[in-house]
């Protein structure tokens, strides 16, 4: 398990917990309680959506150096064909990522915003 994921790991129990808490409260009405669930909720969708750009940024890596090791291995046709294949997809997939990570900054600044 590296950093992130204990990272996210860590902060996703935190929030169960608030929200048990809230969920729990019988001092607070129902709108109060509808309302925190809907900020759990987004939260955990951008939490997802963060680790998900995350593995997808090292799948490409490693499908980037593998690549690499197949045209070294063979040095005719096909390795230039996989070469050319697999950079451009590693841009195309590199793009996604970025347009993700981007859609998820933006929902982050809009809940700090709201909330």
């Amino acid at each position: 398990m590296n950093f992130k994921d204990l990272q996210y790991s860590i902060g996703r129990i935190t929030t169960d917990v608030r929200s048990q808490l809230a969920r729990n409260n019988p001092l607070q009405n129902q709108d109060t309680k509808a309302l925190s669930m809907w900020i759990y909720n987004e939260r955990n969708n951008l939490a997802t959506m963060r680790t998900l750009a995350y593995q997808q940024s090292e799948t490409i890596k490693v499908f980037q150096q593998w690549t690499k090791e197949e045209l070294m291995n063979d040095k005719e046709e096909n390795g230039r064909d996989i070469e050319d294949i697999g950079d451009k997809l590693v841009k195309l997939l590199e793009k996604q990522t970025e347009i993700e990570q981007q859609y998820a900054g933006k929902l982050n600044i809009k809940h700090k915003t709201f909330v």
